[in-house]
């Protein structure tokens, strides 16, 4: 299968310059590889001799070009800090080089010793060195220091997870200032929707006719209504300054910069997902489930530019919740979570802010999740600068309360404020596996330098393990017809039909095979406790382990089998946290089921299993026999 060929420049074409020289510039300018974000990067403030500011410029340009290895603005703006930081060392030496050649390896030990000590010496000279190497005109000894090997960082634990309670903390407190927000966003569109349909009277309600005249406003232009003064200033109208102001009436239709942190927070701790990359998230996801029911998911593509050729990522979104982040007492029963804004899931968070931000979507153009309303103007995607996020998150930590030192969750956050590092370091430690990096760097850079709260995950482990398997235990499990009552049953129907509560009817259809679902048969698909009465039972095969319709005979011991194998390898290959919460029960209650058969008949059973009794197990396991 063949492709269309790629799109090429027509002729002639010439691409922008980046490196502008003229007319004493000394500057260059980025463009990120989505083409939506640039910024101009000024080399003449750097204390260098002018043909030192063209190398360090024309240097920086390949390494921010198309080929080079930094693919954002915010990585340009580290770069760019590390050569600033570089020449105003340069500067304070007694003769300082003013061109390329003049470049010395004793340069970059001083600028080496000049950081030593800090804990970020190894990124920064580090990172300066790879840009120096695409240096023209340096000498052969220069070459030979920048290709020496790199300062070693640190690998000594530095962010370590929050604690289980800390997490669930932290997300309840994220979920509240986010529903708080919904409600507010969505009874003012409603009240403008109102205004708009002619449903309010200004005679009757002026205040709210006002209110609806200036929302209208604000939801189309993206800023209120101003009236310019004689100092050439635009200001809140009179009548509408007395009773709001400018801050209050965006936020009541538009999702501003603030308001959008706990959703970030949410994001982060329901995905394990990078700040930056749930900040540059796009609105545009696919749905395979097709809304025919199920279990609802989405698909959206990530990007994580360091990744390089793996940058793009794929990221399934599912509706179903996150059990780890849910304290018993985290909403209330007077707190209900809607389908429509479940906090719980990542698709629910997700399909909110989507909703909350498609104003400033429509007013801007832009493609991206997070399109808000900030102090000056729109925010799309990735802030410039990658620490605006952080200190927006901690900023967000301490409004919540979770800082404050009269707060009585102020002691639980190590530190008083929120991190997004931490958050997916405890998401990581939590489901011990990858997320949007490979398995090496999980192992390296997560899990082996945070120690601190694995036994406490442990015994979290340890707990629901524990919970499942009291529960399994306290279920009435499926009655089981024995080699014996089956032998009975050709020639003695009805005493073995009353023995286990059926008639004779059912009994022999299903000693036929023709009730069979997975790990058993059904005796009443109509009239079971997972179902409305009258209504065909649409649960997991799963839910038959402890159903009071299901029986099972001799011959469903090869797929039980099958299937308690296929549990046991799913615990090899699952997060401990999330395998003893979605199959420690039924594994617990299959195991016992399968007990209560002779050792004998259990080995046969696994050894006589055909195909077709695999190939049903396969597809039981991989969920393709739930009802859609």
């Amino acid at each position: 299968m063949r492709g269309r060929p790629a799109a090429l420049p027509t002729a002639g074409y010439q691409a922008p310059a980046r490196v502008l020289l003229d007319e004493g510039r000394c500057t260059v300018r980025v463009i990120s590889e989505d083409g939506r974000v640039s910024k101009d990067f000024d080399f003449t403030v750097m204390p260098v001799g002018r043909p030192l500011q063209v190398a360090l410029a024309e240097a920086f340009d390949r390494r921010t070009g198309p080929s080079g290895t930094c693919k954002s603005v915010s990585s340009a703006n580290g770069c760019y800090y590390g050569l600033r930081t570089f020449t105003e060392y340069l500067s304070t030496l007694p003769s300082p080089p003013s061109g390329p050649a003049e470049l010395r390896p004793e340069h970059l030990e001083g600028f080496r010793a000049k950081y030593a000590g800090q804990r970020t010496l190894a990124q920064r000279v580090n990172g300066v060195k790879r840009t120096l190497r695409a240096v023209t005109g340096v000498s052969d000894a220069f070459t030979v220091a920048l290709r020496g090997g790199g300062i070693v960082r640190d690998r000594s634990p530095k962010v370590p997870s929050y604690r289980p309670e800390e997490f669930r903390l932290i997300m309840a407190a994220a979920r509240r200032e986010a529903r708080a927000t919904a409600a507010r966003i969505r009874e003012h569109r409603q009240l403008l929707d109102q205004w708009r349909c002619g449903a309010i009277d200004s005679g009757k309600e002026p205040d709210r006719w006002q209110l609806g005249q200036a929302l209208d406003h604000v939801e189309t232009a993206g800023d209120v209504p101003r009236r310019l003064c004689r100092n050439g200033y635009r200001y809140l109208p009179h009548d509408l300054a007395k009773r709001w102001s400018v801050g209050d009436l965006i936020a009541m239709v538009h999702l501003t910069w603030c308001d959008a942190m706990p959703f970030v927070v949410l994001l982060a701790g329901l995905t394990g997902q990078n700040g930056s990359t749930i900040i540059d998230a796009p609105a545009a996801i696919h749905r395979p489930d097709g809304g025919a029911g199920g279990t609802p998911n989405a698909i959206v593509e990530l990007v994580k530019p360091r990744r390089g050729h793996r940058s793009h990522m794929p990221v399934v979104l599912a509706d179903l919740p996150d059990w780890l982040s849910t304290g018993e007492d985290d909403e209330g029963p007077e707190q209900p979570v809607s389908a429509r804004d479940e906090l719980h899931t990542p698709l629910g968070v997700f399909l909110l802010v989507r909703e909350l931000t498609e104003p400033v979507r429509r007013i801007t153009g832009t493609d991206r999740l997070l399109a808000v309303r900030g102090r000056k103007g729109f925010r799309t995607g990735r802030p410039p600068s990658p620490g605006t996020l952080g200190t927006a998150i901690a900023e967000w930590s301490h409004r919540a309360g979770l800082g404050s030192v009269s707060s009585p969750v102020a002691a639980l956050p190590r530190g008083g404020e929120v991190s997004l590092p931490r958050l997916r370091m405890t998401v990581l430690e939590q489901r011990q596996q990858a997320i949007a990096h490979t398995d090496q760097v999980l192992v390296n850079e997560y899990l082996g330098r945070d120690r601190g709260n694995i036994g406490a995950y442990q015994q979290l482990v340890s707990r629901v393990l524990d919970e499942q398997v009291s529960r399994a235990k306290a279920s009435a499990l499926m009655p089981v017809l024995t080699e014996d009552e089956a032998e009975l049953a050709r020639g003695h129907p009805e005493a073995v039909a009353a023995r286990h509560g059926m008639d004779s009817a059912v009994l022999k259809r299903m000693l036929a095979g023709e009730l069979d679902t997975v790990l058993g048969a059904c005796t009443d698909h109509r009239g079971g406790p997972h179902a409305p009465p009258g209504q065909p039972c649409r649960a997991s095969f799963m839910r038959c382990l402890d159903c009071p319709c299901a029986r099972a005979t001799p011959r469903h011991l090869p797929v039980q089998t099958l299937v308690l194998d296929g549990l046991e390898a799913h615990r090899a290959e699952t997060p401990p946290a999330r395998w003893a919460q979605r199959f420690a029960l039924p594994h617990a209650q299959l195991a016992d089921l399968i007990s209560r058969h002779p050792p004998a008949a259990v080995t046969c059973a696994r050894e006589t299993a055909t195909s077709a009794d695999r190939r049903l197990a396969e597809r039981f396991l991989a969920r393709e026999l739930d009802h859609s």
